[in-house]
């Protein structure tokens, strides 16, 4: 029997992903258009776009995008990067347009919901997802369940103040602050007089591997810093492992990096740290997983 097929949105402030996806996660076909520096006018016109071009085939429309999200009703509170989505009702939005049922899921939770479905939080009932990228983002899988939290803010680990408070303001101390692959960037730019786009994530780690003396500081301390996150949410948490996703992850001595970090600060919980089976499709198989959550 023919399976059932839906077009999958991951929306980021850069690019958005599109998949158009067999019901048990297969991607037949896959792309993405540019985000424009998050336009949402944009963003729109190049998602209908797509659900244009498929409508005849799909039974339904996925969609992972950035924010604090009633995924209940598929209300954008804040809409994180895109700021276009604050208070956006888009499921109702699409719904009322194309006539067919439509999802809308935070893009982290996205993440945790894939790796749940067909990744590596297969076999876990309790782990954390923790994604570094532009910003850090967190999902929590507790009792086989995702967990959202009363006003959907559950996993905002990127939030967490790592260090001791500097100055007025209390985010400069954030994991984002002082560990998302922006902050250690515009350090590093700043400090040889370079843009920021001459700054690249992959060229400030081979400024690492290179003994550059300020890259080497700045990285021991993105992952210092993130070993502490860890260990504040495990010992909370307990959980039975801690999945990292983003493009960093594609460094191959990133999680052994990372673990000899978080052997020096975590005497007690000794977590499992592993990266996510899922890497550029993770938000496309998460927002299918979420839509069968949803109506089936």
């Amino acid at each position: 029997m023919k399976q059932k097929q839906y077009l999958c949105f991951d929306i980021g402030g850069t690019h958005v992903k599109w998949g158009l996806v067999r019901e048990q996660g297969e991607i037949i076909e896959k792309g993405y258009f540019s985000s424009q520096q998050a336009n949402h006018r944009i963003i729109l016109q190049g998602v209908r776009e797509k659900i244009i071009k498929f409508s005849s085939m799909i039974e339904g429309i996925a969609i992972s995008t950035p924010g604090f999200i009633d995924s209940s009703r598929g209300y954008i509170e804040h809409g994180g990067a895109i700021i276009g989505f604050n208070q956006f009702h888009l499921q109702d939005s699409l719904e009322q347009e194309f006539h067919l049922p439509v999802s809308v899921e935070n893009d982290v939770n996205c993440v945790a919901l894939a790796e749940k479905w067909l990744g590596n939080g297969r076999d876990l009932s309790d782990f954390i997802c923790l994604t570094v990228g532009t910003g850090i983002g967190g999902a929590l899988v507790l009792n086989d369940q995702l967990y959202r939290g009363h006003a959907f803010r559950a996993g905002e680990f990127g939030y967490m103040i790592t260090q001791g408070i500097q100055g007025n303001s209390p985010l400069k101390s954030s994991l984002n602050g002082s560990s998302s692959l922006t902050a250690i960037r515009k350090k590093y730019a700043s400090y040889k007089q370079l843009t920021l786009e001459e700054v690249t994530g992959e060229k400030l780690f081979q400024a690492y591997d290179q003994h550059d003396a300020f890259a080497r500081e700045l990285i021991d301390t993105f992952y210092q810093s993130l070993a502490i996150g860890i260990y504040n949410t495990t010992s909370i948490i307990n959980p039975q492992k801690v999945l990292i996703g983003g493009g960093v992850t594609g460094r191959p001595t990133f999680i052994n990096e990372l673990d000899q970090a978080l052997h020096c600060v975590d005497t007690v919980f000794h977590v499992d740290i592993d990266s996510c089976h899922f890497k550029n499709d993770a938000g496309i198989v998460g927002a299918l997983a979420f839509f069968h959550a949803k109506y089936q």
